[in-house]
């Protein structure tokens, strides 16, 4: 603190009167500093009052995200190579007999697989070729064997290891494992006991046989791999094929792994046994898609919780701090809109409350588990039907590759004009050719039209008329909302949550330029005020000086 003071006594009878001023410039400079700057204070209050919005934004974007995620799984998405819970598929196996199914056969299941039973009798599983040495002393001890051998095994090229009298049991077997990705054959040292080893032969792949030979020496003779004449020597186990028999129809494979017998099933044989019948079941994997309708029902809670913490009025009547966008118009439309879409939906062979789920007192989904796994087991499609976007056409020339963002569901003839060369030239809805515009092969639906963002592909060479059905179930409809109001969803651009984002976040950059510039000026303000109290201490000190020279002359004047 700075302390400006003065004063003045009396001396003798000089008359000379006595006064003191004290003045602290630090607490006068802040004082008129805070004054100066408490505009920049008023505007971080508005700073941080929209930061807190942006957050509470970006809060209510997440959580719709995540709703868009998980309508993902329900919405058959028709843009996306990805498929939905509906496309899940499980797959069951039962068999007849004494011997457990699992035992004989393993089977998964892909996306889209065609439900369906099948029936399976293994009779027979495929084997790798084994043959193997006479037995030798010693796994470790030089066997003085030299020349080359050749080895193969079904339809792998055959390659020559060399063979030196230094090697061992141990190292011929690590000189053919070295080429087996070329020749198809591995090798391990099999001890049989303590004085006891032989060298094995199998197969790297199943029903593949093995063929051996010396090129030159007879190390493959010696260890008794082959016979004199060149046959097998000690054959372990004979190459062979899976024998299977599916519905009355028997075919073989070279694998017990078999992934071409039915269309996106994999089968794996474990054992054989032709007294046991195994039945295979393929259906939809109601478990899955149980669970992603819960999950969807979570997320869509989660934006409620969400909401009606944004709404919340506190017994006193006040608004509590953390509900920052009480009364927001964008909160209350996509609140608006959500309910809209849950309180009006069915489908022509479900709604929500048949297949158990209602709303509450709060509009958030609450979910009668039996009542929902009753209608999945009972009628999958009209569930389906109630949740996805569903599009068929008349003609398998024509495919919908995009299911666009129009709100409702649609039947229409679209005739298809083709030109002499092929080419599409036209579409139209009751001669309405505006609606569509036309991309090579593609047919896209005009902006601003009932049927914008629907793409067609037409692979016909002459013109049709193709009748059209597009059914938009909740999980669509729930996906169209979010792409309006989420901007990171389907790579939605401009939409209005991140417009209100980025416009809060312009004015939080305009007030922190026009904060920046008030401290600015308060700063200039400070050094002025500092240089000009530091004028005023150098004019009283020099008036104190001045007071304390005239003092010695007036006592000098009294002596």
């Amino acid at each position: 603190m700075t302390v400006i003071s003065a004063s003045s006594g009396s001396s003798g009878t000089s008359g000379v009167s006595s006064a003191s001023v004290s003045l602290d410039t630090d607490a006068l400079i802040t004082a008129a500093v805070e004054a100066r700057n408490a505009p920049a204070d008023r505007i971080e209050l508005n700073v941080t009052a929209a930061e807190a919005k942006v957050s509470a934004y970006q809060e209510l974007e997440s959580l719709l995200l995540a709703l868009g995620d998980a309508a993902d799984d329900l919405r058959n998405p028709a843009s996306t190579t990805e498929n939905d819970a509906f496309d899940a598929r499980s797959v069951s196996l039962t068999a007849t007999g004494s011997t457990e199914a699992t035992d004989i056969l393993g089977a998964s299941v892909g996306a889209n697989a065609e439900i369906g039973s099948y029936s399976i009798v293994v009779d027979q599983v495929a084997a790798v070729h084994k043959v193997s040495s006479d037995s030798q002393s010693s796994r470790d001890t030089a066997l003085g064997l030299s020349g080359t051998v050749s080895l193969g095994a079904g339809a792998n090229t055959a390659v020559s290891i060399s063979i030196t009298s230094d090697m061992t049991l141990d190292e011929i077997a690590a000189a053919i494992n070295a080429e087996t990705e070329d020749s198809g054959v591995k090798a391990s040292v099999l001890k049989v006991n303590d004085g006891s080893y032989m060298l094995v032969l199998s197969g790297a792949k199943t029903n593949q046989a093995i063929s051996l030979a010396d090129s030159s020496g007879n190390a493959l003779e010696t260890l008794g791999l082959i016979t004199a004449n060149g046959d097998i020597g000690n054959e372990m186990q004979a190459a062979q094929p899976a024998i299977l028999t599916v519905d009355g129809v028997e075919v073989t494979r070279d694998s017990n792994e078999i992934d071409d017998l039915i269309d996106a099933v994999t089968l794996y044989l474990y054992g054989a046994d032709t007294g046991s019948t195994i039945t295979l079941d393929v259906g939809a994997d109601l478990t899955g898609i149980n669970t992603a309708i819960s999950d969807f029902a979570d997320a869509y809670n989660a934006v409620r919780d969400f909401i009606l913490g944004q709404q919340e009025v506190g017994s006193d009547g006040t608004v509590p701090d953390d509900a920052v966008l009480y009364g927001d118009a964008l909160v209350r439309s996509v609140s608006n809109d959500l309910s809209t879409l849950l309180s009006s939906l069915s489908g022509s062979g479900a709604s929500l409350a048949g297949i158990g789920i209602s709303l509450d007192e709060d509009n958030k989904l609450q979910i009668d588990s039996t009542a929902l796994a009753d209608a999945l087991s009972s009628d999958l499609d009209a569930v389906m039907e109630l949740f996805r976007f569903e599009a068929t056409t008349s003609s398998s020339k024509l495919a919908v590759i995009d299911n666009g963002e129009a709100g409702s569901s649609v039947d229409f003839t679209l005739d298809i004009t083709v030109d002499g060369n092929g080419a599409i030239t036209a579409a139209s809805i009751g001669g309405d050719s505006s609606l569509f515009k036309i991309a090579g092969t593609r047919i896209e639906g005009a902006e601003g039209t009932a049927y914008e963002g629907i793409i067609f592909a037409y692979i016909g060479a002459e013109s049709a008329s193709v009748d059209v059905s597009i059914t938009r179930g909740l999980a669509q409809k729930i996906s169209d909302t979010i792409t309006d109001y989420a901007g990171d969803y389907s790579g939605a651009e401009g939409s209005r949550i991140t417009t209100q984002v980025d416009s809060l976040n312009d004015a939080v950059t305009d007030m922190e330029t026009e904060i920046s510039n008030i401290q600015q000026r308060t700063e200039d303000y400070r050094t002025w005020l500092t240089e000009y109290y530091a004028r005023i201490e150098a004019q009283i000190n020099a008036a104190s000086r001045l007071r304390e020279q005239l003092a010695v002359l007036l006592d000098s004047s009294d002596d």
